[in-house]
């Protein structure tokens, strides 16, 4: 009853996930040793080892498309868009995740940002 808070920030999937739409509402969660990427409906349960994430980034909408998809556009109609990319190894293979959300998710997304993830110097090429 009195356990501990979990880290789950409500976000939206912008790419990286083949079976996620774009766009699509779901939500992050973060444990000891894991984030876990949920879709509500279909439910669908994606885990990403914490061992293989490289780093987190925060980052407004023009920024994000400029350095991801060398344009500036703006897709927000009206609101800002805050970005939150994962970039993790898989199978040796740099790749990312990115999400979107408002401006109360962005301040969560800095706090992600400023986490340590991998402190080893211990790696595998």
């Amino acid at each position: 009853m009195f356990g501990k808070k979990k880290n789950i920030i409500k976000v939206c999937h912008y790419e990286g996930l083949h079976d996620f739409a774009q766009d699509y509402p779901c939500e992050i969660e973060i444990t000891e040793d894991n984030l876990i990427i949920r879709r509500i409906k279909p439910a669908t349960e994606v885990t990403l080892p914490k061992s293989k994430i490289i780093k987190f980034e925060a980052m407004e909408e023009p920024r994000f498309m400029l350095k991801y998809h060398n344009d500036a556009a703006r897709t927000d109609k009206g609101f800002k868009k805050y970005y939150l990319i994962i970039t993790y190894v898989s199978e040796n293979i740099e790749k990312y995740l990115a999400f979107w959300g408002t401006s109360f998710e962005y301040g969560k997304f800095i706090d992600l940002e400023h986490t340590e993830i991998n402190t080893s110097l211990n790696y595998t090429l």
